[in-house]
């Protein structure tokens, strides 16, 4: 190869790297910020809307459905009238006859049931056969709503593993109350006629169009010797 040749490679080889470093000083160097430390998720703050709160607490279910939308009641059978649940709060007890805590439990669902009848609507529902249910209801008032459902729909749709069972609903279709009535987070009276409340003013906030009122708080009662609480009875399959 002649000397003019290399030459020539020579000085374009030269003129190339060189060029090569003036572009590579010529781009910025990115320098990532220092890490932060992550600071932990905030909760969502929930606005006080007068319900009572959910503390924690054994659930007797797979599913904890406190301020959720409940399920669908499922029923094969109304046994003394269908209840118009329309703009009121709802009660629903699972139960059965042969079960001791919900044959305790019926007396105050019954006082409960004329006390506050044109608020609350309570239905009992039994995975029993509906004979059964009917042959107990000769002896056992039990003014309020009652049914059956021997396939267990809502039952299973909520998990449920000892009865009784109640859910409070309010008539938004949200779930306020869940749980064992007679355990450590038993439902009061006054428990129940704050949901009732806080129900009332929400429904009536909407129909003014206004941001719900928040109802007084009952008077906690003075408080009683605790006594042994009852167990749920498990579930018969």
């Amino acid at each position: 190869m002649p000397r003019s040749t290399i030459a020539i490679l020579t000085t374009c080889a030269a003129v190339m790297l060189n060029a090569g470093a003036l572009a590579q000083q010529a781009q910025p160097v990115l320098e990532l910020p220092p890490e932060t430390p992550r600071q932990p998720k905030a909760e969502p703050q929930q606005e006080s809307t007068g319900y009572p709160d959910t503390p924690k607490k054994k659930l007797h279910a797979k599913r904890d459905l406190r301020n959720q939308q409940a399920p669908q009641l499922k029923v094969e059978r109304w046994l003394n009238g269908v209840p118009n649940r329309q703009g009121k709060t709802v009660l629903i007890d699972f139960w059965a006859t042969w079960c001791g805590p919900c044959r305790a439990l019926i007396p105050e669902l019954e006082e409960w049931h004329h006390k506050y009848k044109d608020d609350l609507v309570i239905i009992g529902i039994s995975n029993e056969p509906p004979n059964r249910v009917q042959e107990f209801m000769k002896t056992t008032k039990m003014s309020y709503a009652v049914c059956v459902d021997t396939k267990q729909t809502t039952s299973k749709a909520i998990g449920i593993e000892g009865i009784p069972h109640v859910l409070v609903i309010s008539s938004d279709n949200i779930v306020r109350w869940q749980g064992f009535p007679m355990g450590e987070d038993r439902l009061t009276e006054a428990k129940l006629k704050q949901i009732i409340e806080a129900d009332k003013a929400a429904r009536a906030a909407k129909k003014a169009g206004n941001k719900p009122a928040q109802p007084a708080k009952p008077a906690q009662p003075a408080a009683k010797p605790q006594a042994q609480q009852p167990e749920p009875e498990k579930d018969r399959k």
